[in-house]
């Protein structure tokens, strides 16, 4: 039997679909929740642990939560559809109404004082963060992605991942090394600028295939300068004037928007989403409310997503961009997104690969095969989703 903590940030995320990029502060918090942000961490939660007892290694796992939203009050809503699954709310620990970083700090050091085999948290950057300072860089975590800030190579690629992770770990089949822990200053990060910082090792699943990497920076050799100047020009031929291009975040598309004008260049945000039709910024920084608000009544084919792989994570969903909703690109159509990308950039990927982590498994299965990706002038490489 293994024994593992799993511990909720109930907050992680909530920024995301309403474009504020992270809930780190009460104040942002508080504006989330103005802006209509629902909790999406205990979902996660859910569909990992439905997703878990679909394996018979369910049986051989007794789960550790923390009272509350932090954990116990998912499996109390769970426990009567999976009767099987095994698991007990920590005694004696108190987690205060709207839960904080200092909750999670000593749920993770409770967990650790108790010896178990393995803690999984769910939530962002931030929330591995305070797992790493509560239980240091030798004990064995795994992050599941529910946050805005994934840039840490601490998470699994998606829930089925995950769950792929937890049942190779029953089977004595996972061994750890030491990941990066990085966040973003969030301030920064709202005010359009990166700035990032090594917070420390995280003792990880080593799988490559399952795990993903920390994320990397542009690179800027003039081999990719060229090749960016030959997306620019093929993408230029095509820009139809009726169309309503989403332009997702990241330097590269930033980079892209010079297709449509130099005044869109100039508006164009770095780490938000944008609209623009007919060579003008429509709105800029837009949160999933304001793109349906956008598409509502718009014909068939008359929207186009426009976004990059994360440098050296490869995801084009799910990291950085949840205003791209599953309900969004469901709105808009599969057939309505192109990729971008330098060809280091996809050269750069682990086994060249794209990843997909909408929240919506059914989804996420639907991007499975191939996707088309422009990478110069007139040129595509067909890349594997994973």
């Amino acid at each position: 039997m293994k024994t593992i903590g799993l511990i909720i940030n109930p907050i992680a995320g909530m920024g995301g679909k309403v474009g504020l990029k992270g809930t780190d502060t009460p104040e942002i918090l508080q504006e989330a929740r103005k802006r209509g942000a629902k909790p999406i961490a205990g979902e996660r939660t859910k569909k990992l642990l439905f997703e878990l007892v679909k394996f018979p290694e369910h049986k051989e796992i007794s789960f550790f939560v923390p009272k509350g939203d932090m954990g116990a009050n998912v499996f109390k809503t769970i426990s009567s559809s999976i009767p099987t699954l095994k698991w007990q709310e920590i005694p004696n620990i108190s987690i205060s109404r709207k839960t904080s970083r200092e909750d999670t700090c000593l749920a993770a050091e409770f967990l650790k004082k108790k010896k178990i085999d393995l803690l999984v948290f769910v939530g962002g950057d931030g929330t591995a963060r305070d797992i790493i300072q509560s239980v240091g860089s030798e004990f064995p975590i795994l992050g599941i992605p529910s946050g805005v800030k994934m840039h840490s190579g601490v998470f699994s690629q998606g829930i089925e991942k995950g769950v792929e992770i937890l049942c190779n770990f029953v089977r004595n089949k996972v061994q750890f090394a030491k990941s990066e822990i990085i966040d973003l200053d969030e301030e920064e990060f709202r005010q359009d600028r990166i700035l990032t910082k090594l917070f420390g090792l995280g003792f990880v699943p080593q799988a490559p295939s399952l795990m993903q990497l920390t994320k990397t920076s542009s690179y800027h050799v003039n081999s990719e300068k060229e090749n960016m100047r030959g997306i620019i020009r093929s993408f230029k031929e095509i820009i139809d004037s009726n169309i309503l291009y989403l332009l997702g975040p990241g330097s590269t598309i930033k980079e892209l928007s010079k297709a449509f004008s130099l005044s869109v260049y100039e508006q164009k945000t770095l780490l938000g989403i944008d609209a623009i039709q007919n060579f003008s910024l429509v709105e800029k920084d837009l949160s999933e409310s304001d793109i349906l608000r956008l598409i509502d009544g718009r014909e068939a084919k008359s929207t186009r997503i426009i976004i990059t792989p994360i440098g050296g994570q490869g995801y084009i969903f799910g990291r950085g961009n949840l205003q791209f909703s599953p309900q969004v690109i469901i709105k808009i159509g599969l057939g309505q997104i192109d990729v971008v990308a330098t060809r280091m950039k996809i050269e750069n990927l682990p086994n060249k690969e794209i990843h997909v982590d909408t929240g919506d498994l059914d989804l996420d299965n639907k991007f499975s095969g191939y996707i088309k990706v422009l990478v110069d002038y007139e040129n595509f490489l067909m890349v594997k989703v994973v």
